[in-house]
């Protein structure tokens, strides 16, 4: 009798489904227009390339009534999509906290090599310092010698000044930058012999604005061919490279190439060291006679705060931390019991608190950026665990049951209630929507439908689990539903 029933509700179904079917298509004219023509719409059955392709065997002109094995096939497709969707996000992510992990390391990595260079570049800068711009230096000082040296007092606590030889020169400290005495002129006569492709080097200390006058007369020239170069060079650097190609006149503040007689000048711009050079490049000796006129600026000793002068014990000169202090170190102007070069020696003495706080600097520096990449390698470590999926397994595993959507974390507070509805839905018939699943399939144990509902499953012309598809032997109860 109920068999008859259902048998009479399907045929009715069916007969709601074409007719519903036949007033759709002609309400909305979407098929065939009354003129016989295809509407724009329609989809010929010819393919783009001109060639007649046939229908699938299973289309029809009326819509097809869903069965189980559509909902079998939609059950399996949609675990399929659902599985692979929830794969592809779990490797996105992993990759996302993969890459975001490198680029953090990265970060760090790039931190700590920076720390590297910076200890090295502190660690030369401070010898450079200690050995090389504040280190100890021999001067030689000749008459009309004055010279104003400067230490940064971050680096410098006390200079020192000795004197090495014979007596003559002072030394000066000042807070200020001593001030210019008036110009100061000097004339020298000599004869020089300069071998055969040699040279002859003459070394004078000029400040800034001090005139130089030279004139040469050649002598005992054999031929018109001989000559000789004069030039000035500023530096011991300068003087290096001129002597390499003493005849490349660039290499030379001043230069000229005397036949017989010749002469040039100079102005100072800077204070420094200044070689007056001879150089025969001839295969015989030669004689030269010169003239030199000087006027010396020089700088003078009035105001200053300390003075000493090196004669039996050596002059210290404090320097205050954040102060300026300048000391002037002058010679006498005429030579005096025959002496006309003075030797002196300068020590630095380093003010060790700034080298210390500046190596302790980057030695924290280091520590932190090493400790900083530690506590990133450890923390990666729970950047690689699985996190929620997307899908809820009950949604999985029942798609019919309610619409699968992302399930956003932050949102399950705010909308516990219908959680909870949809969990209950979950836990009704898949059939009929109405009683609870109470009850499961054997052999294959799927429990989706009621009692009622799988014994009429079992008791038609299928006898099929709509899940799996396999024989039902029989359908048992379960009372905890």
């Amino acid at each position: 009798m109920s068999f008859l029933a259902i048998t009479i509700c399907r045929r009715a179904t069916d007969g709601l489904y074409q007719k519903s079917a036949m007033r759709e298509r002609n309400r909305s004219g979407m098929g065939r227009t009354s003129s016989g023509t295809f509407d724009a719409n329609v989809t010929s059955a010819y393919s783009s390339s001109g060639r007649a392709e046939a229908f699938a065997a299973d289309v029809s002109e009326y819509p097809r009534r869903t069965r189980a094995d559509d909902l079998q096939n939609y059950d399996n497709s949609f675990q399929r999509t659902w599985s692979s969707g929830r794969d592809q996000w779990r490797s996105s992510y992993s990759n996302h906290q993969r890459s975001r992990s490198f680029g953090q390391g990265r970060g760090t990595e790039a931190g700590y090599g920076f720390f590297v260079v910076f200890s090295f570049f502190a660690f030369f800068l401070s010898l450079w310092m200690l050995l090389g711009l504040y280190g100890n230096q021999e001067v030689e000082m000749g008459v009309f010698y004055s010279r104003v040296m400067h230490a940064n007092s971050f680096f410098v606590k006390e200079i020192k000044v000795q004197n090495v030889r014979d007596k003559g020169p002072v030394a000066y400290s000042f807070s200020t930058r001593p001030e210019l005495a008036p110009p100061v002129s000097d004339k020298r006569t000599q004869d020089i012999l300069i071998d055969r492709r040699n040279h002859q080097r003459h070394i004078y200390w000029l400040n800034k604005g001090s005139h130089l006058e030279i004139s040469c007369t050649l002598k005992d020239s054999e031929s018109g061919t001989d000559s000789l170069i004069v030039a000035v060079v500023k530096g011991e650097d300068g003087f290096q490279e001129w002597k390499v190609d003493p005849a490349n006149p660039d290499l030379a503040l001043r230069w000229t190439r005397i036949r017989d007689k010749g002469s040039l000048s100079l102005t100072v711009k800077e204070d420094d060291d200044y070689s007056i050079v001879f150089g025969n490049l001839n295969n015989r000796k030669m004689t030269l006679s010169i003239n030199l006129e000087f006027r010396h600026v020089l700088h003078s000793g009035k105001n200053a705060d300390l003075q000493c002068s090196p004669q039996t014990d050596t002059c210290k000169f404090p320097v205050a931390l954040g102060k300026s202090t300048y000391i002037l170190l002058k010679s006498p102007v005429a030579i005096q019991h025959g002496v006309d070069v003075w030797k002196i020696k300068i020590l630095y003495v380093p003010r060790w608190i700034t080298y210390i706080f500046l190596w302790g600097l980057v030695a924290a520096g280091l520590l932190s950026t090493k400790a900083s990449q530690l506590r990133q390698t450890r923390s990666q470590a729970p950047t690689t665990q699985e996190h929620a999926p997307l899908f809820t397994d009950d949604a999985a595993q029942h798609p019919g049951s309610s619409t699968a959507v992302p399930v956003d974390p932050f949102m399950q507070a705010d909308d516990a209630n219908d959680e909870r509805a949809n969990q209950s839905e979950h836990r009704l018939c898949t059939i009929c929507l109405d009683a609870p699943k109470d009850s499961f399939f054997d052999p294959c144990g799927h429990r989706c439908t009621c009692y009622s509902c799988g014994m009429k499953i079992q008791g038609g012309n299928s006898n099929r689990c709509p899940m799996c598809r396999q024989t039902i032997r029989t359908v048992r109860r379960i009372y905890d539903a």
